[in-house]
């Protein structure tokens, strides 16, 4: 039997992932904050799987329902292990994803002086 990859297209679009799903949160100090970011907990699933597949550290951790707090050095790591999934993967959509939670991270952790944290907490 035939499988086409068309079976599959949804993976790759937008509207699939709704606000109903569950998110992964993304905060300085506050998860209320105007620039915390609130991303799909399926699409961040993804990443960390992947991540989790090529054994990396930080990024495999993240995204469960205890929030887990990373420093500046753990930042650092993060930005790594975002940058190597997005890469390996033909998928806009995840990488779209890991290119925002780049952004958030970068513009933290190039602050001069920058000794606070980020924290990562699921649904």
């Amino acid at each position: 039997m035939f499988v086409t990859l068309d079976r599959f297209a949804d993976r790759l679009d937008p509207a699939t992932y709704s606000e109903d799903d569950g998110t992964v949160s993304v905060f300085e100090s506050d998860p209320g904050a105007k620039d915390s970011l609130w991303i799909s907990e399926r699409l961040f699933r993804r990443l960390a799987a992947v991540a989790s597949g090529y054994e990396l550290h930080t990024l495999p951790m993240l995204g469960g329902p205890d929030p887990v707090r990373l420093n500046w050095q753990r930042c650092q790591s993060l930005l790594d292990e975002l940058a190597f999934v997005a890469e390996r993967l033909n998928d806009p959509i995840a990488s779209s994803t890991a290119q925002v939670i780049q952004d958030f991270i970068a513009a933290r952790v190039r602050r001069p002086s920058w000794d606070g944290e980020v924290t990562f907490e699921g649904d």
